[in-house]
């Protein structure tokens, strides 16, 4: 038997950062939402636990899909084994989520593999021991997440909204990003409670105003090609928002519909900014392949 489930990337629509915490973790509070850029993970029976990749992972062991992976196998399916191919497009270190995206629709995959009917809940308690963000992506959509990330609200889904991403080809160190941040001076801290009061179907006009990241000024201090990129992008035609998703380096772009979508896609790539996605906000739930 194989499976293949594809995992969608995030951004944050909404980023703050509420202080440190006594673990030495920074308690926050954003909104994530994932949208249609996937890298694509198949699962099929095996006797051992493997896991193959389209780039070099490292060693495959220390990644967050083999161990989530282990995890699960170790707590409901002792014996069972899988190999797990996973192919990247989520470019890496990009504050898109692509890493914590696969540990936990690899976890998605398996569930349905090993005939194992685990509830969402217990998925996201396997995948939070891996990676903070990691939880969200077990349903994905748009959601609230405080903590570490690891907790979880599902909001109304911001279905359909077009997007686009650039990656400046440059990885944005999230320790050097926080630490950027740390430097500031004393913040007033904002809230998302506005996106609780979304009408039913948003549109870009509605979420514009809305959309915020603590994080963005001190991640343009730390990666030179983002900082670069965002100078060069400050005057796109029909962008309603712009902002940095997560710790960085992609830049969003908010539109208002696919073919200002594909022209701004066209342009940054003719200018050679970076890789550029054109994109729609996904809800909440499995896509399988």
């Amino acid at each position: 038997m194989t499976i293949t489930i594809k995992a969608p990337a995030k951004i944050n629509w909404f980023l703050e950062i509420r202080g440190k915490r006594p673990d030495g973790y920074h308690e926050i509070e954003t909104v994530m939402q994932t949208v249609s850029l996937f890298d694509e993970i198949t699962v099929s029976e095996a006797d051992q636990l493997t896991l193959e990749c389209n780039i070099d992972l490292g060693d495959p062991t220390q990644n967050l899909v083999y161990r989530a992976a282990e995890i699960m196998r170790r707590q409901h399916a002792s014996g069972r084994g899988a190999h797990i191919a996973l192919s990247k497009q989520i470019p890496h270190g990009a504050g898109l989520g692509g890493g914590s995206s696969d540990a936990a629709n690899a976890l998605n995959a398996l569930n349905r593999l090993w005939d194992l009917n685990l509830h969402k809940n217990d998925l996201r308690d396997i995948v939070s021991q891996v990676g903070s963000d990691c939880a969200f992506f077990v349903e994905g959509g748009t959601a609230v997440c405080t903590g570490r990330g690891e907790q979880v609200q599902q909001i109304q889904d911001i279905v359909d909204a077009d997007l686009v991403i650039l990656y400046p080809e440059e990885v944005c160190p999230t320790g050097k990003v926080y630490t950027e941040l740390s430097r500031d001076l004393t913040y007033a801290p904002r809230n998302c409670y506005l996106f609780h009061d979304l009408p039913e179907q948003p549109g870009s006009t509605e979420l514009a105003p809305l959309i915020f990241n603590r994080l963005q000024e001190s991640a343009l201090r730390v990666s030179g090609k983002l900082n670069q990129a965002w100078s060069e992008t400050a005057h796109e035609p029909d962008v309603l928002v712009r902002f940095v998703s997560g710790s960085g380096s992609s830049i969003v772009f908010l539109v208002s519909g696919t073919a200002d979508a594909q022209r701004l896609v066209q342009s940054l790539t003719a200018r050679a900014l970076g890789r550029a996605f054109a994109v729609k906000s996904l809800p909440r739930g499995e896509v399988w392949g």
